[in-house]
């Protein structure tokens, strides 16, 4: 589950930043444009690629904090 969890973020990273260029450079990029379906649903594409993100940090947070006593090895190196 942890290899799918990581291969997952991997890959939304590369969806967040080819939607991030079709954002920012939407005149230079516009076979990624349309690839994206238009401006607009590259908007739509980034938000849901960036919440997924957000979730994803937001659950090791949560898993790390109950139980601290791994945080701190992991801190530590041990």
């Amino acid at each position: 589950m942890q290899k799918f969890a990581y291969l997952f973020v991997v890959c939304d990273l590369i969806v967040l930043v080819l939607s991030g260029l079709a954002i920012w450079k939407s005149v230079q990029f516009p076979h990624l444009r349309e690839l994206m379906g238009d401006y607009d649903n590259a908007h739509i594409v980034h938000f849901w690629a960036m919440s997924l993100m957000a979730a994803f940090v937001v659950v090791h947070l949560v898993m790390a904090a109950l139980v601290p006593r791994l945080l701190l090895a992991m801190l530590r190196g041990r």
